[in-house]
């Protein structure tokens, strides 16, 4: 008896994938998968980088730019304060390390008159302090600002006329920076009054640091070059 028209007889294409088949289907998946995600981790870890040396960068810039135009105004007394101050040195450079610079310089603010600004850094933070003329013999003591943050290293490098760097040494002293009434004497890393007196021009290192979960820490280091104008 021949077969009836209604019966099909099973042909390859009706049948399901083999066990091999379907893993290399799942292969293929994997590898395209995680192509995938390593391309999108990969952006994400570049933008996120980019982010943060745009961000180092700005700071950097914003504490360097403040301190460069100050520093260069070094010396700048509207108030006769220098000559009249009692708390020595009797100078426009008050106080000079590698870490930290005090000077007497202005305050723009109406009635323009000249105040003491110093510069330091604080752990990470690069601070700034402004102590004004008290208009008779003192420079009245003010509060630090932070200015930058985080701040891997500041470093200050001074110059006489002739281009020779002028070394901090240890000496005893009540000085410091900035100079503080009543402070005892102690041994202290810094300029000595005359060098401070022959100091023409201030070499700056800012450099700051930043990290975020997962990336490696970025580094970013801003130079300047700053000729005092009054001296």
């Amino acid at each position: 008896m021949s077969r009836g028209t209604s019966e099909r007889v099973p042909g390859r294409g009706g049948r399901g994938f083999t066990l091999v088949e379907t893993l290399i289907a799942a292969a293929l998946f994997s590898v395209v998968i995680t192509g995938v995600y390593v391309l999108y981790t990969t952006m994400q870890s570049t933008l996120s980088r980019g982010e943060l040396k745009s961000g180092l960068q700005q700071n950097a810039r914003v504490g360097l730019d403040r301190m460069i135009q100050e520093i260069r105004m070094a010396g700048y007394d509207p108030s006769g304060a220098i000559p009249l101050v009692t708390l020595l040195p009797k100078a426009g450079i008050r106080a000079a390390s590698s870490t930290c610079l005090s000077f007497v310089s202005y305050n723009p603010s109406p009635p323009v008159k000249s105040a003491q600004i110093t510069y330091d850094l604080s752990g990470t933070t690069l601070r700034r302090r402004e102590d004004p003329w008290d208009g008779t013999n003192a420079f009245s003591p003010g509060s630090f600002q932070d200015q930058a943050d985080p701040v891997n290293n500041l470093t200050f490098t001074y110059y006489d006329a002739n281009n020779a760097a002028l070394t901090p040494a240890s000496w005893t002293s009540t000085q410091r920076c900035p100079p503080t009434a009543g402070a005892s004497s102690q041994a202290t890393v810094q300029l000595d009054y005359t060098q401070m007196q022959n100091i023409r021009r201030v070499a700056i290192t800012l450099r700051t640091r930043g990290s975020r979960p997962s990336i490696s820490a970025e580094y970013f280091t801003l130079t300047s070059d700053v000729r005092l104008r009054n001296r």
